[in-house]
């Protein structure tokens, strides 16, 4: 069978090339003989390719097919190029994913389809022709208005008043970061001395710099525009006219909070819909930290594309196929006024039915999306082909307003999970029952049932109305297992949530994690009497080893949180039942008189541990200034860091201590 392919210069394609794979490679290569392309048989080697422009992309699916390699491949190829898909010919029974996928595949009518084992190379007119003419702008000219308006804005935040940071977002291809580095460079000509560039590693920075250097080379050679990454800046924050932060939605909102709060010029650049991660949840999430620290913020959105052309028949197959821009459902008129728990309607979510309902699984995924900071399209191939994995929704009216995503754990023989304890083995999943295993030190917790709430999400206009509670509640009823848990990056609000349901806290992770920039916890509900056996041993091992992590890998863990999980663990905390009356009367001295705090350190440690977590009349800057210092030992010059605007140093803190102490004693 004879094909001829040319390049429209108007589009992108979608080049289908199904059969065996030393055959689809051979025809793909000689597709692409004389034009510059990519070929990806690593999946792994996807993100390397990061702000790299290409004609063509050979991408290989025999062995395994991974949404994520695809979406950030696809951004590569630029207006007129073609993405070549190799695949088996073999249907995909055993996958829902990749059913929605084929079927996405056969219904575009932008797909072109070679049979392998039909096309033969010498019939084939001839390689894709390579693309006439440069398709990047020059070094001075903004691709789009667009482009133009958004240089402008970013200017705007150096040479306008303080304390009004601008959010810069767009969906791949929109010149967002050629944006940074035109600005940047635009900046130095005239006469600024200093721009930092962050980003989560400076490969995916590379397109700031590109287009920087374009300008004034010299900038970027003499460090005056210079990169930091996310953990360098915050720790050292080297002063500069302005900070670029590149792809913030991948940066912990921590880090993203310290450099608002130190910086008073900075902007932050987020993909809208990425492969990397949604920047959905990034801005619902952030957008609240923005309107309480710099309430006059502003924002821009880029929507045309530079790299290819408005409505790109790939990039509308890549958006559907891999649902980059996948929104809750809309709600009429007020829905939320009528909105009645009563009337609403919890239940199971059949997959299979879910997939042939796009308008359904788009706005599951688009709650899903929303409530988490990031998500990717793996996430949709593990919720739609992962056995484990159970939905459940609560819908009124038909309409989809809350969902959670429930996966089974444990239930592993005696034989594989004494060598789980022990560390000789990890499988894979289970990731609450494993961590009490191995972490918890309950090494019968893996051979029991558990149901890990995975996620939790409610519609972005109702929440607040009790919907959550009501799916949680529901999930309780339902579940069958010995256990309930959750994990999720700790904070002080998402803590007492749970703990109004009946949550107690298990254990917690020593490092904050790389996405959320907070320290991973367990959290259980048992349902069964094994399942409170279970609760019990975690949380005597958690009680016993938390007041001594306070002061070494917890050290900069946030007081209320580490007051939430004191209070959480006090029946468990060990101490002897009354102080000695020596030991009262020292205290006494400190507190009432001129005893030093060094001389009378391990009865206040004693004190703290065992009155703080039931104390509620200190105020936030007493309780904040013993856990600080007494649970977790930082310096007064630490102290005084930590706690800045509250006190101003030693002395402060001292006398913050001695009236803390004494309304500890007074209980």
């Amino acid at each position: 069978m004879t094909k001829s392919f040319t390049f429209n210069s108007e589009d992108r394609h979608l080049l289908v090339i199904s059969g065996e794979l030393d055959e689809c490679v051979a025809i793909a290569r000689k597709l692409v003989a004389n034009i510059n392309a990519i070929e990806l048989e690593d999946p792994k080697k996807a993100n390397s390719y990061l702000g790299q422009e290409c004609d063509a992309v050979i991408f290989h699916s025999h062995h395994i097919f991974d949404p994520n390699a695809f979406g950030a491949i696809a951004g590569t190829i630029r207006c007129g190029g073609y993405l070549l898909l190799l695949k088996s010919q073999d249907t995909a029974e055993n996958s829902l994913f990749l059913t929605r996928f084929d079927r996405l595949l056969e219904a575009s009518k932008s797909t072109v389809f070679i049979n392998a084992k039909d096309a033969s190379l010498s019939e084939l007119q001839k390689p894709i022709a390579k693309i006439i003419g440069d398709q990047e702008t020059n070094s001075t000219a903004h691709a789009t208005v667009e482009q133009k308006q958004a240089v402008e804005e970013i200017i705007q935040v150096v040479k306008g008043h303080r304390r009004r940071p601008l959010v810069l977002s767009s969906d791949r291809g929109r010149g967002k970061s050629s944006a940074l580095g035109i600005t940047a460079a635009e900046l130095i000509n005239q006469g600024y001395e200093k721009i930092i560039v962050c980003a989560p590693s400076k490969k995916i920075s590379a397109m700031v710099f590109q287009h920087a250097t374009r300008i004034n080379p010299d900038a970027v050679e003499n460090n005056a525009i210079s990169f930091y990454s996310p953990d360098d800046l915050q720790r050292n924050k080297p002063s500069a006219d302005l900070v670029l932060v590149d792809e913030a939605a991948a940066i912990p909102v921590r880090i993203l909070t310290d450099l608002l709060s130190h910086y008073s010029r900075i902007v932050f650049a987020s993909t809208q819909h990425g492969y990397e991660g949604s920047g959905r949840g990034f801005s619902i999430n952030f957008k609240k930290v923005l309107d309480t620290q710099t309430p006059d913020w502003n924002s821009f959105h880029l929507n045309t594309p530079i790299r290819w052309n408005e409505n790109d028949s790939l990039e509308q197959f890549t958006f559907d196929a891999l649902l980059l821009d996948a929104e809750p459902c809309d709600l009429p008129k007020n829905f939320d006024e009528k909105l009645d728990l009563a009337d609403c309607e919890f239940s199971n979510i059949n997959k299979a039915e879910m997939i042939a309902d796009d308008n359904k699984l788009k706005a599951i995924f688009g709650l899903l999306v929303g409530a988490h900071y990031q998500t990717k399209p793996s996430d949709l191939m593990h919720l739609l082909d992962d056995d484990e994995v159970t939905l459940y929704s609560v819908t009124q009216n038909n309409l989809i307003i809350a969902v959670a995503l429930i996966i089974r754990e444990g239930e592993i023989d005696k034989t594989l999970s004494t060598d789980i304890f022990a560390g000789k083995r990890r499988i894979q999943g289970h990731l609450v029952a494993q961590s009490l295993s191995v972490n918890a030190g309950v090494e019968s917790a893996i051979q029991l049932s558990g149901d890990r709430i995975s996620r939790i999400a409610v519609h972005p206009e109702l929440q607040g109305r009790g919907i959550g509670s009501y799916l949680l509640d529901k999930l309780l009823e339902s579940s069958t297992a010995d256990y309930v848990s959750t994990s999720f990056g700790a904070t002080t609000q998402l803590l007492h949530f749970w703990q109004s349901s009946g949550f107690h806290s298990a254990y917690l992770g020593m490092k904050r994690d790389a996405s959320s920039g907070s320290h991973s916890i367990v959290m259980l509900k048992p349902k069964s009497t094994d399942g409170i056996d279970l609760l019990n041993k975690a949380q005597n091992n958690f009680a016993q080893n938390f007041p001594h992590l306070l002061s070494d890998p917890l050290r900069d863990l946030e007081p209320d949180l580490a007051f939430a999980i004191l209070s959480d663990l006090s029946n468990k905390l060990s101490h002897p039942p009354t102080l000695e009356a020596f030991s009262i009367s020292q205290l006494h001295g400190f507190a009432n008189d001129f005893r030093g705090y060094e001389n009378t350190l391990a009865l206040i440690w004693e004190l703290t541990l065992r009155k703080l977590p039931k104390n509620n009349e200190l105020t936030a800057n007493e309780k904040h200034t013993l856990i600080i210092k007494v649970l977790q030992k930082n310096n007064w010059k630490e102290l005084t860091q930590r706690m800045a605007g509250n006190i101003s140093g030693k002395k402060d803190a001292i006398k913050l201590l001695r009236a803390s102490v004494g309304k500890l004693l007074e209980r």
